[in-house]
């Protein structure tokens, strides 16, 4: 894709960047320009009407899998230009009985989907054929993430209400329930968002009456012990509801009204500050989501997309220094979620939006950086 623009008045922008680091090195504080803003354009995929894409996961460059509601499954392999239906047959969906919520690829040819009634399934062979490997007959048990890897273990986690949580020990084995989250502390909780790195698992709670949980659920041995990893009540008034991590162990909690980072190493969180462009949408905040370039994807209702980035190390004051950039979608509203975004290269994403008196959509999008000629995705 090639989608892009140059940024309008990117000179001066510059420039204010520039005095504010001298402004605060002259204070005594280093600050160090780790990437340049990005400006995105994001466009409508052609995919079925009526459809709700919840979520998407990207496993390879341009090769990109949606899963929504009433059983969709979508798969682009040219970055979102053209989608192709899966698990289709006799006219409809083979698993439209299932509202599915999310899915994570470790590869082109794995993924695993999480749904309501407990469902999960896979895919071993890029999408040819689909699986069921877990459901239950508990219509109060829905699924609402899952995330794997490919290196270590545990390969997968899928995480949802009433404190349910999965464990899939390595790629295309067995799942196992894990009946002591709880040991943790939280309480009865469901669980919102999981993230997986090596053997650290992170999980944002909410309580069973809908109030994020002002901390996260953390095990440090692939899910073998638990604890609770706490955020003051200040820091995030409504709880937490989202989590994230990159590579370099850098995460990122969200909720209604809060931003956060921490380290995998530590696990303290600081505040981020956030400014004034975010205060329409910071109050919608829900999850996030990484971006392969180092950045994060802040997701939520009312068609709240921001892009996190500019990620600087904490200062004395315990503040997190990041640049947020809200996101305008074709056509998303109030009435609209963005449910997830999904990149298959830098700045070539797919974001999943789904509404309750609309038909959803797929926008992706490319970025073109300020200064250079143009950023190619494959």
């Amino acid at each position: 894709m090639f989608w892009g623009r140059e940024i309008p008045g990117s000179f001066s922008r510059f420039s204010r960047r520039v005095k504010w680091a001298l402004t605060m090195a002259l204070m005594g504080i280093f600050v160090s320009c780790q990437s340049q803003s990005q400006s995105f354009v994001w466009v409508a995929g052609n995919i079925p009407s009526g459809s709700q894409p919840t979520s998407v996961s990207c496993p390879g460059p341009s090769t990109c899998f949606v899963v929504g509601q009433n059983g969709l499954i979508l798969l682009t392999q040219n970055g979102g230009l053209t989608y192709t239906p899966l698990d289709f047959v006799n006219g409809g969906f083979a698993l439209a009985n299932f509202n599915l919520t999310s899915i994570s690829c470790p590869s082109t040819l794995i993924c695993y989907i999480v749904g309501n009634q407990g469902l999960i399934a896979q895919t071993l062979d890029g999408g040819s054929t689909f699986q069921i490997t877990n459901e239950t007959v508990n219509g109060n048990l829905t699924l609402n993430s899952v995330a794997c890897q490919t290196v270590t273990t545990p390969a997968c986690v899928a995480v949802g209400s009433n404190n349910s949580m999965y464990v899939l020990p390595i790629l295309a084995g067995a799942w196992a329930p894990v009946l002591n989250s709880q040991s943790s502390g939280v309480g009865p909780a469901n669980y919102g968002q999981v993230a997986l790195s090596g053997s650290t698992i992170l999980i944002s709670a909410q309580t069973t009456t809908g109030q994020g949980v002002p901390g996260l659920v953390v095990s440090s041995d692939g899910g073998v012990t638990f604890q609770f990893s706490p955020i003051s009540q200040t820091e995030a008034p409504q709880g937490i509801s989202g989590v994230a991590c990159q590579l370099s162990g850098t995460c990122i909690a969200v909720g209604p009204g809060a931003v956060l980072q921490g380290q995998l190493s530590v696990l303290s969180w600081y505040p981020v500050v956030i400014p004034q462009n975010v205060s329409q949408q910071e109050e919608f905040l829900e999850e996030v989501f990484p971006d392969p370039s180092g950045s994060f994807w802040l997701t939520g209702s009312s068609g709240t997309l921001v892009y996190l980035s500019n990620g600087l190390s904490q200062t004395s004051t315990g503040n997190a220094l990041w640049t947020f950039e809200p996101q305008t979608l074709p056509g998303s509203g109030i009435a609209d979620t963005v449910g997830s975004v999904g990149c298959s290269g830098d700045y070539s994403c797919i974001s999943a939006v789904y509404s309750l008196s609309e038909n959803g959509a797929a926008y992706e999008t490319g970025a073109q950086i300020s200064g250079q000629s143009g950023l190619q995705v494959q």
